[in-house]
C-alpha cells in the first residue's frame, strides 16, 4: 500500500468508528419529554367548551310557595383542624395528654399571650413548649403536662400538634383549643384532654 492510500483510508476507517461509536450510545440513551397538559381528545366535553351560566331566577312580585330545595346531606371532615364553636364550659384548665399509638410522639404548644377575645391580626404568642412521649406512654390515664416554671394554664386559641418523631411522618392537628373537636373539655377535672389515636 501506498503512502496516499493510507492516508485516505485511516481517516475514512476512523470515522466509521466514531460514528458507529455515537450511533451505539444514542441507541442506549433514552430521551423522554414529559408534558402536564393533557391532550385535547382525553380533556372530557364539558371542560372543553364551557356552557353558558343559567341567568339567576327574578324574585316574583307575588308571595307564593316555593318548594324547599332538598337539603344535601353534609359530609363529615376527618381532620381535627375544622373550626368549631367555643364550649359552653371554662375555658382556661389544665392539660392531659394519652399517647395511645405505637409512635414515639412530640406535642407541641404554641400559647397565646394576648386575650382570646382580640382580632385575629392582633393575636401574638408566646415562645413554643413541647413534651415527647413514648410509645403508648399515658395510654391508659394520660399525664398531666407542666411547664418547667410552674403549672401549664391552656386557654380557648392556643395551638397543639403533635407529631411521630420516628421519621413516619404522622401527625395529629393542629388543634385549637376551644375551636376544634380535640381537646376535649373536662368539667369534672376542669381540666383540657388530649388522646392520641393511631
Amino acid at each position: 500500500m501506498t503512502d496516499d492510500l493510507k492516508l485516505k483510508i485511516y481517516p475514512a476507517v476512523i470515522a466509521i468508528l466514531g460514528l458507529s461509536l455515537v450511533a451505539l450510545l444514542m441507541s442506549r440513551l433514552e430521551i423522554q419529554v414529559a408534558s402536564d397538559v393533557p391532550p385535547a381528545d382525553l380533556v372530557p366535553l364539558r371542560e372543553r367548551s364551557p356552557s353558558p351560566v343559567p341567568p339567576a331566577p327574578q324574585p316574583s312580585p307575588t308571595a307564593s310557595p316555593s318548594p324547599t330545595p332538598k337539603a344535601e346531606t353534609p359530609i363529615p371532615s376527618p381532620s381535627p383542624s375544622v373550626v368549631a364553636p367555643a364550649p359552653a364550659a371554662p375555658s382556661e384548665g389544665g392539660l392531659r395528654v394519652s399517647n395511645r399509638t405505637t409512635f414515639p410522639v412530640r406535642i407541641a404548644l404554641l400559647h397565646q399571650a394576648t386575650a382570646a377575645d382580640v382580632p385575629p391580626e392582633q393575636v401574638t404568642y408566646e415562645q413554643p413548649v413541647h413534651w415527647d412521649f413514648a410509645p403508648e406512654e399515658g395510654e391508659a390515664k394520660g399525664l398531666i403536662l407542666s411547664l418547667p416554671e410552674g403549672s401549664l394554664r391552656l386557654k380557648a386559641g392556643d395551638v397543639l400538634v403533635a407529631f411521630a418523631q420516628d421519621g413516619s411522618r404522622r401527625y395529629w392537628g393542629p388543634y385549637v383549643v376551644g375551636r376544634t373537636p380535640a381537646p376535649n373539655w373536662s368539667a369534672a377535672e376542669k381540666e383540657w384532654s388530649l388522646i392520641l389515636q393511631p
